[in-house]
């Protein structure tokens, strides 16, 4: 069953610099994503990215390695503190 990782943001649209750095960390996850072929992420999801980002996992043995990428990115661009991760199946229920 396919896996998706949701990256929830805790901001307001009239933040502008907080949006600003989710949407150059969106951009450094697509390169990192596409580099290691765990996941992917489109560049239309990157360019509309807000309060939320949704990554389908391509396998869900790859979850935990693509969780790691994500935390890493997350704690590089200083936006650890401000985002959730939590996996959903592809009928959107949580998974452990």
């Amino acid at each position: 069953m396919a896996r998706r990782i949701l990256i929830d943001f805790e901001t307001t649209s009239d933040d502008i610099d907080l949006n600003f750095k989710i949407w150059i960390f969106a951009e450094d996850l697509y390169r990192a994503l596409r580099s290691n072929e765990v996941a992917s992420l489109s560049l239309d999801d990157v360019d509309r990215v807000a309060s939320r980002l949704v990554i389908p996992v391509r396998s869900k043995r790859k979850v935990r390695r693509t969780a790691t990428v994500i935390e890493q990115l997350l704690d590089a661009h200083f936006l650890a503190q401000c985002a959730t991760l939590s996996v959903i199946d592809e009928s959107g229920r949580p998974v452990d």
